[in-house]
């Protein structure tokens, strides 16, 4: 029987997407079981985030179920909570590392814009699919990019911007795939650096300064505001082909890597189980974006296809800033890397994008549109 429930539940699913995003996660659930072999406290960080990953695989499965069309009749009330949100944290929220992004409940600390950034995807979905004979007009994409900028102001102000660009990179990748002339986004590219120009001059914190100029000279300050970045780069470098083994690696075990459990996974994965460890990462991620850019080309219907471009960018940016960081040829942006990072809120939004992902594909597998 629960053999035959499990076959019910999973019916019409990409049983490849499920099972790299399964093996993702055990692959931060060792990363983090690494951290409890040498210290007496760290065991707590498995068992939260194994809580939080059996939560999230619950609610996955829900969302796998779930008629995403249902999603089209509601997404103006989802932005509005959406706003209320984030407009919250930043009078009520608890600062982290500078950030006022975080509602604190007792031991349980809820980033709400990891689920924004779902919801998100779901309103410009919407909000262009009504708008389809109209997409390559000025009004659509100036009125589509407001939309997206609201919430990404409000991120702006915790101050986070390693999310408001992620926001802002799902609207420009959902711009990318639909019939919108080459010049306009060439305007749209330049308008961009333009507010990229204003946000260094009048909104960036000091601290986001140093991490950008860090990035752009490497040498600037390595034992200061570029410390976290060249612990990194050692921690991957002194790996080796296999990696110096499961709670071996001294620059993570050892306290020399700052935010190893969310930040700077990579590295330590990067440390411990060398070259092949970090490579095969790599490989699983490759075939995670393989299987969701053939959702993309197999898409049937507009709202489900700009639904599966948003959520893929939203990946696609935390992974490729995230490990960048690691790797130096990124300023420290604090995103996690998906899956990986400790934090429920990043485990549970990504494991909700992926059941939303899988309802797409469930749907279209199963009935007409």
């Amino acid at each position: 029987m629960a053999r035959l429930g499990v076959r019910q539940l999973v019916r019409g699913a990409d049983i490849g997407i499920l099972t790299i995003t399964i093996v993702l996660v055990l692959f931060g659930l060792a990363a983090l079981y690494s951290f409890s072999l040498n210290g007496a406290g760290d065991h707590s960080l498995l068992t939260r985030q194994a809580l939080f990953a059996a939560a999230g695989l619950a609610i996955g499965f829900i969302a796998m179920r779930f008629d995403y069309r249902s999603l089209a009749a509601v997404h103006w009330i989802l932005y509005g909570l959406a706003l209320v949100v984030l407009l919250a944290v930043l009078f009520f929220g608890e600062t982290v590392r500078g950030t006022t992004g975080w509602f604190s409940f007792g031991f349980i600390q809820i980033q709400p814009v990891e689920l924004v950034k779902v919801v998100m995807a779901v309103v410009l979905a919407k909000f262009l699919t009504d708008r389809a004979d109209r997409i390559g007009e000025w009004q659509t994409i100036a009125l589509s990019g407001l939309l997206m900028l609201v919430p990404a102001g409000l991120v702006m102000a915790q101050p986070d911007l390693g999310s408001a660009a992620v926001l802002v990179g799902m609207w420009i990748g959902v711009m990318i795939v639909l019939p919108v002339p080459r010049r306009k986004l060439a305007m749209i590219f330049v308008a961009l650096l333009g507010v990229a120009a204003i946000a260094w001059l009048f909104f960036l914190q000091p601290y986001q300064h140093d991490r950008i100029l860090n990035f752009l000279t490497p040498t600037r300050d390595p034992l200061g505001t570029g410390y976290n970045v060249r612990q990194a780069v050692t921690a991957i470098g002194s790996g080796g082909w296999f990696g110096r083994g499961l709670g071996l690696g001294t620059q993570s075990q050892l306290n020399f890597l700052p935010e190893r459990q969310t930040d700077f996974i990579f590295a330590t994965v990067g440390e411990e189980l060398g070259f092949v460890g970090a490579a095969s990462l790599l490989t699983l991620f490759g075939l995670f974006f393989w299987r969701l850019g053939r959702l993309v080309s197999q898409a049937r219907d507009s709202f489900g296809l700009l639904i599966t471009v948003g959520l893929t960018t939203m990946f696609f940016l935390h992974v490729f800033i995230n490990i960048g960081m690691n790797l130096g040829i990124f300023p420290v942006t604090g995103l996690p890397l998906p899956f990986l990072s400790y934090g429920g809120s990043s485990l549970l939004a990504s494991l909700l994008a992926v059941g939303l992902l899988e309802g797409i594909i469930v749907r279209q597998h199963t009935s007409p549109l």
